[in-house]
């Protein structure tokens, strides 16, 4: 059951309009007994009642003072001033003092320098006029302590207000830092784990497809042909060792701490290709590349984008197309310079692995498009009406440096 105190209590927290009001008439009664006569037993009812209202009339503004600050203070000040003049004319005895306090305090907190110092000197107008008037009854002899006193209170009270203000701004600004770098410190380490996920992918899954199908065709030939066995065995070494090799220097990557590689580091791309295509050759693939257009110089990042772009759409012939299947990889680069297409189709008419649903990930596609959208290129994949699968990117080129090129 939900009862009054809880209904207003989830009000006030969540209607700032409710809490600056609750905060103006907080304030109101202690600034008429400080500041004005309202107490004095001598002081009539009328009276009372317009210095009642007249306080009213400030406090009333403070009920938005964070939505509009620089127009909250300006009527306030406006209030307070009015309020000296009007003590001043003998209409009532009333200094309000605490609602420009607050009003002070909510543009040095919410506001830049140049409107806090504004409003910091703004109030001593009516500051000045708050000490005239407490010095109004103070003898001759003792006006001049009486001045530094009144002076010094009304002058380090403003000022300490506004100080606190400024202050929470700075904590607010300091947290808000805080929570953009733990965000993009989050952020960083998700992308590092994806782009970690990506690599064990294209490594692991192209080396054990490979090495599958490579030792599935061995056993069906291992008492008929051992000359191709022995072919089968040699493959299987050779994609194990490079999978391991990749493995060592993504590892060698992680632990850098972004530090530089060292230089001998593998590091794949395009020019990788014909082990690559040798290698699902071997496993049943027919492959072709085919070149059209000047190469261009390729990043690191997008080289390496570019092989594993190859290098998952063959895995991906080899695992679903299944040996038999006719696969061709095309580089068509483009006029200008600026771009590199790829394009691998299969015709889908290999004889798929029994167990291929096995040595599926379900993850590979995915991972390809994020890596292209990193590299800032497109990306689409789909089946074509013969059966088959076409897997194309586009790929953008860059000039490379003279130590880049040197290297």
């Amino acid at each position: 059951m939900t009862g009054p105190g809880t209904v207003l209590g989830r009000l006030y927290r969540a209607a700032p309009a409710v809490q600056d009001s609750v905060l103006a008439a907080a304030l109101l009664l202690p600034d008429l007994f400080l500041f004005s006569d309202f107490a004095l037993p001598s002081v009539g009812l009328a009276d009372r009642l317009l210095t009642v209202g007249y306080a009213v009339l400030g406090y009333a503004a403070l009920a938005v003072r964070r939505r509009a600050p620089l127009a909250v203070f300006g009527h306030v000040w406006a209030h307070a001033l009015g309020g000296e003049l009007l003590t001043a004319a003998g209409a009532f005895d009333y200094s309000p003092t605490l609602a420009l306090l607050t009003a002070l305090y909510t543009v040095a907190a919410l506001r830049g320098a140049r409107p806090a110092v504004l409003a910091l000197v703004s109030v001593a107008v009516p500051v000045a006029l708050s000490v005239r008037a407490a010095l109004a009854d103070v003898p001759e002899a003792e006006r001049l302590t009486s001045l530094l006193g009144v002076a010094c209170f009304y002058g380090l009270l403003n000022l300490e207000v506004w100080a606190v203000g400024r202050w929470v701004r700075a904590g607010r600004a300091a947290a808000i830092r805080d929570r953009l770098a733990v965000a993009r410190a989050e952020e960083a380490v998700l992308s590092e784990r994806a782009r970690t996920a990506r690599e064990l992918h294209d490594i692991v899954a192209n080396a054990v497809t490979v090495m599958v199908l490579q030792s599935g065709g061995a056993r069906h030939v291992l008492r008929t042909d051992p000359g191709r066995v022995e072919n089968a065995l040699d493959q299987i070494e050779a994609c194990g060792k490079t999978a391991v090799a990749e493995l060592r220097h993504m590892l060698l990557v992680l632990r850098a701490d972004g530090e530089r590689l060292a230089a001998d580091e593998p590091s794949f791309g395009l020019a990788d290709l014909d082990p690559l295509l040798n290698g699902v050759r071997q496993a049943g693939l027919t492959a072709h590349l085919r070149v059209t257009g000047d190469p261009a110089p390729l990043g690191r990042s997008v080289d390496l984008t570019a092989y594993r772009l190859v290098q998952e759409a063959l895995t991906n012939a080899a695992k679903h197309a299944g040996p038999g299947a006719v696969t061709v990889v095309r580089l068509d680069w483009h006029p200008a310079g600026d771009r590199l297409k790829i394009t691998i189709l299969d015709d889908g008419r290999g004889v798929p692995p029994a167990d291929r649903s096995e040595l599926s990930t379900g993850h590979g596609l995915l991972g390809l498009r994020e890596r292209v959208a990193v590299c800032g290129g497109t990306f689409e994949a789909g089946p074509v009406r013969n059966g088959g699968f076409r897997v194309a990117a586009g790929l953008p080129t860059r000039k490379l440096s003279p130590q880049e090129a040197g290297a």
